[in-house]
């Protein structure tokens, strides 16, 4: 695995999710003695080597959340950075993202993928949006809608929910669900194969269309080894659907369901 593919995380997981995560990890809740309000944490997570892959590759999972008051705050999950131009206050969450995807290149374990034009990783730019309700079906906990739209070879737009349960000792959970959709020119990118890849692969010519790409259902749970320090879980699946399912890169090589298991030590201050 080169530098570059290790460093960049496969957006099999993207906005919702991961913000998801940030939230879970780094939210405040009433105690006699206040938390802090910052968060960072690094550790590993195991996701596959690129969307629809059967083979699992070890990527670096780092969490950050940093408040800047009424100045909003910023939130860093894997490789991807959201900053709210709102106070955590405000029951909105509004900003710009940028992310890193994954080059899909001779460093996959496939023998016939690593046959296919080279997929260059590339940096995906767009906004995000959130919306949090507190107190809704027992009191401390907190659900989340989010939608985030962003490019780069091509545009994806994520729908996501967020079910954080309240504080329990020194535990707590969230649960979410996202769906996100894809243009004809990501689909086409990460998905289709033309004349040439067939000929360089073997596999059969395929155009996959816009459309719903991925589903993915996530727990991630936090424990506080004390004040500052807290250990941070996460297990998701995601299943690729419609046209991106049926590539024959998916479909011949590789595998639609994606599991991701990851583990991070976080301190707060």
């Amino acid at each position: 695995m080169n530098q570059d593919s290790f460093r960049s995380a496969i957006l099999s997981f993207s906005l919702p999710f991961v913000a998801s995560i940030s939230m879970a990890c780094a939210a405040q809740t009433a105690s006699a003695q206040e938390r802090p309000r910052n968060l960072v944490s690094l550790g590993a997570i195991s996701l596959p080597e690129f969307e629809g892959s059967a083979d699992q590759a070890l990527r670096p999972f780092a969490l950050a959340r940093v408040d800047f008051g009424r100045y909003g705050n910023l939130r860093v999950a894997g490789q991807t950075v959201l900053y709210s131009v709102l106070a955590e206050s405000s029951r909105w969450a509004v900003g710009p993202l940028l992310s890193m995807r994954a080059a899909r290149d001779d460093s996959v374990e496939d023998p016939v993928v690593r046959r296919l034009r080279k997929v260059d990783g590339t940096v995906e730019a767009g906004a995000f949006v959130e919306y949090r309700l507190t107190d809704t079906l027992m009191r401390g906990d907190r659900l989340s809608l989010g939608l985030d739209v962003k490019g780069g070879e091509g545009n994806q737009l994520t729908w996501g929910v967020l079910y954080q349960g309240p504080k329990s000792g020194n535990f707590q959970y969230g649960i979410d669900l996202r769906m996100t959709y894809a243009n004809d020119k990501h689909m086409e990118t990460y998905f289709s194969i033309d004349a040439d890849n067939s000929a360089r692969s073997g596999l059969p010519t395929y155009r996959a269309a816009a459309g719903l790409k991925s589903t993915t259902i996530g727990f991630t749970g936090s424990y506080d080894l004390s004040q500052q320090w807290t250990l941070i879980a996460r297990v998701g699946f995601t299943r690729l659907a419609a046209d991106a399912a049926d590539s024959p890169i998916v479909r011949l090589r590789g595998d639609a369901n994606a599991t991701a298991v990851g583990l991070a030590v976080g301190y707060r201050f």
